[in-house]
């Protein structure tokens, strides 16, 4: 690929991230015709409130000496319903002996809230005689399941729900049941809380361990049913006995100081990057600015995908800020190698291009130790989203700054020394006036 085209995708790049991240970014989508269209970086309860819920476990069924294992089995199934991707900064906790509080930030549809999160989802499966129509109930059930997602099936025009079964028993329980049913011709019913949901139907023999379930569903239903069938069933009845709208933690001034504060920082960053490095320092600042229009847009379009959504809380701020610095960080290598190289006597470009390779294994190490420790602390905190939240904007916002530092800054670089006046020594913090080499 040319400089000269990297330099336009660069621009064009620059200009969308920069234009969608504007806080009115739905007046850009009116002039275009895209009235409706509204995108927003999704806080969490320290920064915007939300809904609190509280459910009730019915434990009389349960053995008194199996209480506590069903209590901690609840909370974790709850948890992965009400935030499904990990990211949201959503708080499942148990209160006394029978009782779980959940917390949903900025939620805005409380009563899906609670059908999602208290909804038993026990799915079973039911051999259907196509003669009698008499019903035979297996030994299958969303224990077998490993995992279920929402697809879309072109040919009959329909979304429809995959179900991956686990490997070994469960997958050759589901194979042996349905190989018998496409010999004799019975059919297979599927039910969600004992609502039939897919089905009766007719199948093949499925030994993959793969099934398609599909019934008259439109996609919000069928990513419904999928989230459920995932999370898994509650291990207990459960009922909504208390809920409320609660406000933002850290009030609204804390939010507004930190945000001071942050700015503050940033500013006294990108002044010292300028008295320091110059010229240099400038492109940096551009690709500093390019980084966090991309990241800001990045907050936004995850809220596109349901489940999945970035939400922010102060914890996320301090990822993105802090990955703000390891971007700075790895300018001031690649502009001390350069600086070093020039001193040598080599020409701004072999001097930009040995300042590059030389700073690239040092920038590419400490990156990927820290995107380890992303990985490491989102995978050890499922009961602590606050932690994961900032593990995720941490390790996008190192990821992304990886890629201005590497990419933009360099293609700046590139071109700005292929002008004259960008070959000025005292340009980029060096005594001499004069010009380098060609």
């Amino acid at each position: 690929m040319s400089l000269r085209l990297k330099f336009i995708l660069i621009l064009v790049l620059a200009v969308v991230t920069g234009l969608l991240a504007m806080p009115r970014e739905d007046l850009v989508f009116s002039a275009l015709g895209f009235k409706h269209v509204k995108l927003s970086v999704k806080q969490g309860l320290d920064l915007q409130g939300g809904a609190q819920l509280v459910f009730q476990a019915d434990l009389s069924k349960t053995p008194s000496d199996q209480r506590d294992t069903a209590m901690a089995s609840l909370v974790t199934v709850m948890t992965r319903r009400a935030n499904i991707g990990g990211t949201q900064e959503v708080t499942v906790q148990q209160e006394g002996s029978n009782r779980v509080a959940v917390g949903l930030p900025g939620v805005k549809n409380v009563n899906q809230a609670i059908n999602q999160i208290g909804k038993t989802a026990n799915l079973t499966f039911v051999e259907v005689n196509s003669q009698s129509g008499a019903e035979t109930p297996t030994d299958i059930s969303g224990n077998d399941v490993d995992s279920a997602t929402a697809d879309y099936d072109p040919t009959k025009d329909q979304p429809d729900v995959v179900l991956k079964l686990k490997s070994g028993d469960s997958t050759k329980k589901f194979a042996d049941l349905t190989t018998k049913l496409s010999q004799n011709g019975d059919l297979l019913l599927t039910l969600l809380d004992g609502q039939p949901t897919f089905g009766p139907a007719r199948t093949e023999a499925i030994t993959d361990g793969t099934a398609i379930l599909t019934g008259n569903l439109n996609i919000n239903q069928a990513r419904q049913i999928a989230d459920e069938i995932t999370a898994g069933a509650l291990p207990v009845p459960v009922t909504l006995v208390e809920q409320e709208t609660v406000g933002p933690t850290l009030g609204k001034e804390s939010v507004q100081q930190s945000l001071v504060a942050g700015i503050i920082g940033l500013s006294v960053v990108a002044l010292f990057m300028l008295m320091y490095y110059r010229l240099a320092g400038l492109l940096a600042v551009c690709a500093l600015a390019i980084y966090t229009s991309i990241t800001l847009t990045l907050y936004k379009l995850s809220a596109l995908v349901p489940g999945y959504t970035i939400v922010l809380t102060l914890a996320g701020i301090a990822g993105f800020i802090l990955s703000i610095g390891m971007a700075v960080d790895a300018n001031i290598l690649i502009f001390e190698r350069m600086k070093e190289e020039l001193r040598a006597g080599k020409s701004f470009v072999a001097a930009t291009e040995a300042a590059f390779d030389r700073a690239w294994t040092s920038i590419r190490d400490s990156n990927v130790s820290t995107l380890i420790t992303c990985v490491i602390l989102y995978a050890t905190s499922s009961a602590t989203p606050i932690i994961r939240g900032f593990a995720v904007t941490l390790g996008l916002g190192v990821v992304v700054s990886m890629f201005t530092a590497v990419v933009v800054t360099r293609t700046l670089l590139r071109v700005v020394i292929r002008q004259s006046w960008g070959r000025n020594l005292r340009s980029y913090g060096l005594r001499s006036s004069g010009e380098a080499g060609e």
